[in-house]
């Protein structure tokens, strides 16, 4: 009767090595699939951000391209990477000038006062101009509508993080001028 006690006592005190296995194999299951939905929450939310970034960005830069073009008194040039106008800013004419540079990848907004960056990050830009008749053309003294598409970027492919958006102005009617 002594053996039967033992070996009672001895089934009951600990797990066997296939139930050991069993929960390892689970827990590290588990502990894969949480830390996978973080790091792909954590990706999210940097997209999420990146995103909300150029958004704001893109925004400002157009605004900023409105106001001249809502200031303007003249289209000195004109060309699909950028323009140069003349802008009555409150105390007298200015030029202003808009560039797009694919080797900087921004555009930039010279002035007689200052220059500076209006957009970085920009993978493509192109200014579109129309006269009168609603035709594209290249002829400064007959724009009549300005227009402007960019692509911004940000962010790494490689990490999953990377994201574009596609700015499109609206079209800005040269002022004093109609259709």
């Amino acid at each position: 009767m002594a053996s039967s006690s033992k070996l009672s006592a001895r089934g009951t005190r600990g797990f066997t090595l296939v139930e050991l296995l069993i929960g390892a194999t689970l827990s590290g299951v588990i502990t894969l699939g949480v830390i996978t939905s973080f790091l792909f929450l954590g990706r999210s939310m940097i997209r999420i951000a990146n995103n909300g970034e150029l958004q704001t960005k893109a925004a400002i830069a157009s605004a900023t391209v409105q106001r001249d073009v809502a200031n303007i008194e003249s289209v000195s040039s004109v060309s699909s990477t950028g323009m140069t106008l003349t802008v009555d800013n409150g105390s007298g004419p200015e030029t202003v000038t808009y560039t797009y540079s694919d080797a900087d990848d921004e555009i930039t907004r010279a002035s007689d006062s200052n220059t500076y960056t209006v957009l970085r990050n920009v993978t493509a830009c192109t200014f579109t101009f129309t006269d009168s008749n609603a035709n594209t053309t290249t002829v400064a003294t007959s724009v009549k509508k300005i227009e402007f598409d960019a692509t911004t970027a940000m962010g790494l492919a490689d990490s999953g993080t990377y994201v574009t958006h596609q700015l499109v102005s609206p079209a800005m009617i040269v002022a004093g001028n109609s259709f």
